[in-house]
């Protein structure tokens, strides 16, 4: 099996734990390095520091580790796991930002909360939390958004796909849900003239046609759109989309009643 490998390193204790999860299945599986390297695809230098504990590796990087070593599902998902809490702790999450949703009541509170859950999860890269949550329902931008405290998300399907991107499990995912129909849903939005559809029709216009002017005098009058949103068409458009459809059911079945929340 080649000369025995220098201690891991623990300064990091969950990054320690992950390297030597790493390290037993290795040798459980009776492989060298370079046997691993062939059956990986990694190069042995990758799989060298990956069961290091000095930096963390990459989840993919891991994935492979285990799968090339023979494991099975199970395995590989106590590898995810002790990945995650390893990118959490490298990167000084202690878990102790995450509230019950139960207990948010503020939009600060609501982006705060999303941010641990992201923390949490490793802080994937933006393509993998699409790739979760499926890139028809999580663009790029506002995933970044979300996870840069701008802004929250507009509708619950981007809600339910932040969720999914975070890993949360989905019988999780209803009090992140209620917490979000609290703070962003439609009860805080007063919608009562046929007027506002006008607005909102215009402003669409304004954005798929590139109409900078339009946009600028119409967003400006929009109460409770953020700073970010008057400065950001794509923020702006999210927004957009959201209450356009809360000002249609409105109009056309009379279903949104509620005052805005302050």
């Amino acid at each position: 099996m080649g000369r025995s490998e220098n201690p891991v390193d623990f300064s990091v204790p969950e990054r320690g734990h992950l390297a030597s999860q790493l390290r037993q299945c290795r040798v459980a599986a009776e492989l060298t390095y370079e046997q691993l390297s062939l059956r990986s695809g990694l190069s042995s230098a990758t799989l060298k520091r990956a069961a290091a504990g000095r930096k963390t590796p990459t989840e993919v990087t891991v994935v492979r580790y285990i799968r090339a070593c023979g494991a099975g599902d199970l395995e590989i998902a106590a590898g995810k796991a002790y990945w995650r809490r390893a990118r959490a702790a490298e990167r000084g999450f202690t878990g102790r930002g995450l509230p019950s949703p139960s207990l948010i009541g503020t939009e600060g509170e609501l982006s705060q909360a999303l941010v641990s859950l992201y923390q949490k999860d490793g802080a994937p890269s933006l393509r993998e939390m699409q790739r979760r949550a499926g890139k028809e329902w999580l663009a790029l931008s506002s995933a970044s958004r979300i996870v840069n405290r701008q802004a929250l998300p507009t509708t619950p399907a981007q809600m339910g796909a932040f969720l999914r991107a975070c890993s949360v499990p989905e019988k999780q995912h209803k009090p992140w849900l209620d917490a979000w129909n609290r703070v962003v849903g439609p009860g805080r939005f007063v919608v009562t003239r046929t007027e506002r559809l006008e607005k909102w029709r215009l402003l669409r216009n304004s954005v798929v046609h590139q109409d900078p002017r339009t946009f600028a005098e119409i967003v400006h009058s929009i109460p409770g759109a953020s700073q970010s949103e008057r400065a950001t068409p794509g923020a702006m458009w999210d927004r957009l989309l959201y209450e356009s459809f809360v000002t249609l059911d409105h109009e056309v079945f009379g279903k949104h009643r509620r005052a805005k929340i302050s």
